[in-house]
């Protein structure tokens, strides 16, 4: 098949999220399975990349364009993500593929795509992401009503089928009014190679200034205000009165809220106890020297980093209110609590610091169930399938 795979961020903008990962995990293992793969995404990163945009370049085998965004010649200015030369490219090629994968569906690249595939007569699949939620709470609700009224209804409306990650997001693509028989449930995947580092168990201490002795619990993942993390500090705050010799360890991209963040910890007075380290690459140099993982969103549809986090060997705590913990719950592999129960989320850390055969039971459970369910090539054998339907 000739697939077009459609996405804001892709290789190497890691930091922007989960589903920069998963559009190239999928992509990759396409390409290696022997279809021919195009990426139509941008060169939006929060790091200078300097690879050339507007023309195909050669990643990995797969043919990327990284679209230049029209913010570049409007320093300053609050603009989406405008990647301005992408429908040139797209009346010109779209016709070519067989099939079209929109990762996201409320960007002007979904909006531009979708078009030219409706106007073309090719059919696409569109994965929301956890992107459909018009929550106050969590942010842009008037936006996405601005962009559904435009363009965003009719995306869903014309896609042949919907991934969704799971039975959460199944119901909140139904409550839009999309048909139960377009619904394909398939969660992201887990890259094993991710996990594996070439550092020595506890260099990632050493780094952070722990001692040995101390319990380290780390958090992984963007610094942002929907990831929980001010939540988690404050149930740390409660652990340490107990847990004298536990660090927190927060790790993750600056996402305008890091100040916030250490303003708060200087408020419960623990600066001692808690290291900020920024962005790290190599995940499995932290993972191993974890005694515990705590993924605690406000909201997400899916989490990759509790799943890698157990294949690292790292008993894991999330929250009911983010996707994995439907997973976490089905595989019996770690611990949940509710979102803002800070007395709840003390109590468990402090359990599985004092019951490490307990973690590591959960792991070996966790792992286990990875293993059958979580593979990037079971996920993409699956999308193979669905492609297929559509066509």
């Amino acid at each position: 098949m000739k697939i077009l795979q459609v996405t804001q961020f892709f290789k190497p903008s890691w930091e922007s999220g989960g589903v920069t990962r998963a559009a190239y995990e999928i992509s990759r293992r396409l390409q290696m399975a022997g279809h021919d793969v195009t990426i139509y995404t941008t060169n939006r990163n929060k790091y200078p990349t300097g690879l050339p945009t507007n023309r195909p370049l050669n990643v990995d085998g797969m043919k990327v364009y990284y679209f230049e965004n029209l913010r570049k010649y409007f320093p300053g200015a609050a603009l989406p993500i405008v990647p301005y030369y992408l429908p040139f490219v797209a009346h010109r090629d779209l016709r070519n593929y067989d099939i079209i994968h929109i990762h996201e569906h409320r960007t002007l690249l979904a909006a531009m795509v979708s078009y030219y595939a409706r106007e073309y007569g090719i059919p696409y699949v569109l994965q929301p992401h956890g992107s459909l939620p018009k929550d106050r709470a969590l942010g842009k609700a008037k936006m996405k009503n601005l962009f559904d009224f435009i363009s965003g209804s009719a995306i869903l409306d014309a896609a042949s089928r919907l991934i969704v990650m799971n039975s959460i997001e199944k119901e909140q693509i139904r409550m839009m009014g999309t048909r139960e028989d377009k619904i394909a449930v398939i969660p992201n995947g887990i890259s094993l190679e991710r996990c594996a580092t070439t550092r020595s168990k506890g260099e990632f201490r050493k780094f952070c200034g722990i001692e040995n002795g101390s319990s380290l619990i780390l958090y992984l993942g963007r610094l942002a205000r929907i990831k929980g993390i001010d939540f988690l500090i404050e149930a740390f705050s409660r652990l340490v009165q107990e847990e004298k010799d536990a660090v927190l360890v927060i790790a993750g991209p600056e996402w305008n809220y890091k100040r916030e963040l250490e303003e708060k910890v200087r408020t419960l007075g623990i600066q001692d106890r808690v290291r900020f380290v920024g962005y790290l690459d190599d995940v499995g140099f932290a993972y191993q020297d974890a005694d515990l993982l705590v993924y605690p969103g406000m909201y997400e549809i899916f989490g990759l980093v509790p799943f890698e986090a157990i294949m690292s060997g790292t008993p894991v705590i999330v929250t009911d209110s983010n996707g994995s913990g439907e997973l976490i719950r089905k595989g019996n592999c770690g611990l949940a609590v509710q979102y803002g129960d800070c007395a709840e989320l003390a109590e468990k850390m402090a359990f599985c610091l004092e019951n490490p055969g307990e973690g590591r039971k959960m792991v070996r459970r966790g792992q286990e169930f990875v293993r059958e369910n979580l593979t990037w090539n079971r996920v993409v054998d699956r999308l193979e399938q669905e492609y297929r339907r559509c066509l």
